[in-house]
């Protein structure tokens, strides 16, 4: 027999955050969003205390948050990044098929697992990403995707692990739980769903007409339901090679200049490099863009785009950073306020079908420069060393006014312990 597990780690930013802050735990948390605009994580105590709005802006809450003793950070995502990957690691131990889904979950294909206790499982499961990590997660298992979705979403109320296995079992649940939380089934799904008298997953499950469900909400509709039914449909995804990477971001101050819009798109560029040497691959094609504020009313509105190609793959920072400079030339407008910037590599092929310019007379495309870059900053931090390109005020840098430590992955922030 077939099974899936669903782990999904809880209030992941948050609880990132907790991971070296043991005076924290248990005490009300929230993340925001870049340049400190907007909370866009709870733990369940800010929740109970009201503070679950997503995208609340924070100075309509934060006489709220310290009126409640509210432990507030700026976004860390070289930290949450850095734990999400040691948390897949672990999971790999579990399975051999295994999807990651999203930062902070991941699909279990557990077949010919007949010979385990499935919630011992979930329980070892969860218990060696918590001393491994320090991150709190639920399992959830049962016969296909959605209903181990579902039985995450009940676990967390559970204890932390539920497996749901039994008809009897399932269809108890599939009574209680509202149509509109079906993993796939959205506001505009559901709606029309409680047009046909459909309010719960039991209602969907035993809806007779399957030719109006497919009408209403597609294959993908008709395949939630017969999931519902314990039919799998929605198979395990594997990894596939990136088609673009790329990097973007807000800034924390208006720029106006071009020279700081040059050391934006460069330092987009350098991060979008490390990443493809990272994953042994190389790109043909870079767009680069720049563009007003839209919610600044009054204020003149600009989005300037382009492209650039490379005649061979590249994954070199500098021909990157070239490249998004040669675009800037073309749709930099003055006189204009700009908020953000990015860049996006497309055409991502793997290193070793780079097709080289068959002209160059040194194609190594800096290749082992690169390499030695990475290694450095990997061991003693990032950005140790850099392209000149990417300057060394930054007065456009995100705001972070209450930003942790990089614990995990710079030296100069490791955790350090008094004795005596």
């Amino acid at each position: 027999m077939r099974y899936f597990g669903l782990v999904d780690c809880n209030s992941f930013y948050c609880s990132c955050e907790r991971v070296f802050r043991p005076e924290i735990r248990g005490r009300p948390v929230i993340v925001l969003s870049n340049n400190d605009g907007c909370a866009i994580a709870f733990t369940k105590e800010a929740k109970a205390l009201g503070f679950g709005e997503m995208c609340a802006p924070l100075y309509q809450i934060q006489d709220s948050l310290r009126k409640h003793n509210v432990a507030v950070f700026s976004s860390n995502y070289s930290l949450y990044d850095n734990i999400s990957r040691r948390v897949m690691s672990i999971l790999t131990n579990f399975t051999p098929h295994l999807e990651i889904y999203s930062v902070d979950e991941a699909f279990l294909e557990l077949d010919g697992f007949d010979k385990f206790d499935l919630f011992d499982y979930g329980k070892k499961i969860r218990s060696d990403i918590l001393q491994f990590t320090g991150i709190p997660v639920g399992v959830g298992i049962s016969k296909t995707k959605v209903l181990s979705k579902m039985a995450n979403k009940i676990s967390k109320k559970q204890g932390g692990v539920l497996v749901l296995k039994d008809d009897d079992e399932i269809d108890h649940v599939l009574k209680k739980f509202p149509v509109e939380d079906i993993w796939g089934i959205g506001r505009a799904s559901s709606t029309k769903l409680n047009m046909l008298g459909i309010k719960t997953a039991y209602e969907f499950k035993t809806y007779q007409n399957e030719r109006m469900i497919q009408n209403l909400l597609t294959k993908t509709g008709r395949q939630i339901q017969d999931e519902l039914r314990g039919i799998s449909c929605l198979s395990m995804d594997k990894a596939e090679d990136k088609k673009n990477t790329g990097n973007s971001r807000s800034f924390g101050a208006s720029v106006y200049t071009k020279r700081e819009l040059q050391e934006a798109l460069a330092e987009f560029c350098t991060n979008s490099a490390a990443k493809l040497r990272a994953q042994k691959s190389v790109c043909y094609s870079l767009t680069a863009f720049i563009h007003t504020n839209p919610f600044k009313d009054g204020s003149a509105q600009y989005y300037g785009i382009d492209s650039h190609n490379f005649v061979s793959g590249t994954s070199d920072t500098l021909r990157i950073i070239k490249g998004s400079h040669q675009i800037l030339d073309k749709i930099f407008r003055s006189g204009y306020e700009y908020k953000k910037a990015g860049v996006l590599l497309n055409h991502i092929v793997p290193r070793d079908q780079n097709q080289m310019d068959l002209f160059d007379k040194n194609p190594d495309d800096n290749e082992k420069l690169g390499q030695v870059v990475d290694l450095i900053n990997k061991r003693y931090g990032a950005k140790t060393i850099q392209s000149a390109a990417c300057g060394s005020n930054q007065a456009w840098r995100t705001v972070a006014n209450f930003r942790s430590a990089k614990y995990t992955t710079s030296w100069k922030d490791i955790l350090r312990i008094k004795l005596g």
